[in-house]
């Protein structure tokens, strides 16, 4: 456990707690590049996986401690309201990120009291601290692919699937170490399957797979 997550875990489930299921708290450690706290997480990210936030222009920001709100996609296409904190030592230097990621589907349909929580008056995503995140980029690339084809990922049939994948290797996305596993994972797919729609995309000749188990 590190000292981010001695100082901040506790708030972070508090966070969590408070709308079990709509909300995602993440706490991201500057000085591991991890995760080091991750509460209510419905992102497809794991403790301990890679940050991908740009730390060294978050250390060059000087307009305000809080990031947001900005909209996000989420793997499954729901549009996520979005702020982070900057996390900082006793000597005023940047140690962490504390980000709140909320859906807005559930509290959107609520009416009265809830509407408040759940407007989306949000300013586009700050590029210069997620201009790494590539799993931003996948699940953006899914989202409009599945806009596009009218469909939604849960009820994605194979021509969806491969849709999905041509738009992903037209933007170079399978040449990002880790980018393989996250889509199977996000797709739902076996790895045997997975491949073998990548080969259709790519126009391969399609064969055993068995080995790549």
């Amino acid at each position: 456990m590190t000292n981010l997550t001695n100082q901040y875990g506790g708030i972070c489930k508090l966070i969590g707690l408070l709308f079990p299921g709509q909300m995602e708290v993440v706490l991201h450690d500057l000085e591991t590049g991890c995760i080091v706290a991750l509460e209510g997480a419905f992102s497809n990210r794991v403790l301990g996986d890679t940050s991908l936030v740009d730390f060294k222009a978050l250390k060059e920001r000087n307009d305000g401690d809080v990031i947001g709100p900005y909209a996000q996609e989420n793997w499954d296409g729901e549009m996520l309201r979005s702020l982070s904190a900057v996390l900082y030592d006793d000597r005023a230097k940047p140690i962490g990120l504390l980000c709140v990621n909320t859906k807005t589907v559930a509290l959107s349909a609520a009416a009265g009291l809830l509407a408040s929580l759940t407007q989306i008056n949000t300013a586009d995503k700050p590029k210069s601290l997620f201009n790494q995140d590539w799993r931003q980029a996948i699940n953006t690339t899914v989202s409009k692919t599945l806009a596009k084809r009218g469909v939604v990922l849960v009820a994605a049939k194979r021509s969806d699937k491969v849709a999905i994948l041509n738009a992903l290797e037209t933007n170079n996305i399978f040449d990002i170490r880790g980018s393989h596993q996250y889509v199977i994972k996000l797709l739902g797919v076996s790895r045997a399957n997975f491949y073998k729609l990548l080969k259709t995309v790519r126009g391969e000749p399609q064969t055993n797979l068995k080995n790549k188990q």
